[in-house]
């Protein structure tokens, strides 16, 4: 065997095991999910950001919801105060498959005119 296939095979693997981290198995992506909100919290971190926010639901109840998006590298021009509690927020995306209130993020609209479009 020669000495460079181990390194040959792993430099070929390491692209599908990034992706691997990335993946959106845990989201259902046959359909997308369109709600209205307002930003409770804005998370700027790695590996991804986090928008949470409030939704009314049925009979006046709220619901706290979780949004996730892309690293905040590749969020241009975006910063740690793009989003603040208060601000309101159409947010559409892929909902978690178990039902939590939960989804990754695919487009953010919001009140202060921030938009962004991931898929």
């Amino acid at each position: 065997m020669n000495t460079r296939t181990p390194g040959i095979i792993l430099t070929l693997l390491l692209p599908a095991l990034g992706g691997a981290h990335h993946g959106y198995a845990e989201f259902d992506r046959s359909a997308t999910l369109t709600l209205r909100g307002t930003v409770t919290e804005f998370h700027f971190t790695n590996p991804h950001v986090v928008v949470e926010f409030e939704v009314k639901a049925e009979k006046s109840e709220t619901e706290q919801w979780q949004g996730e998006l892309t690293n905040p590298l590749h969020l241009k021009g975006w910063t740690p105060a793009s989003l603040e509690p208060g601000d309101q927020v159409v947010v559409t995306g892929y909902r978690a498959k178990s039902g939590a209130l939960y989804l990754w993020i695919t487009e953010l609209t919001a009140s202060n005119g921030l938009h962004i479009k991931t898929n």
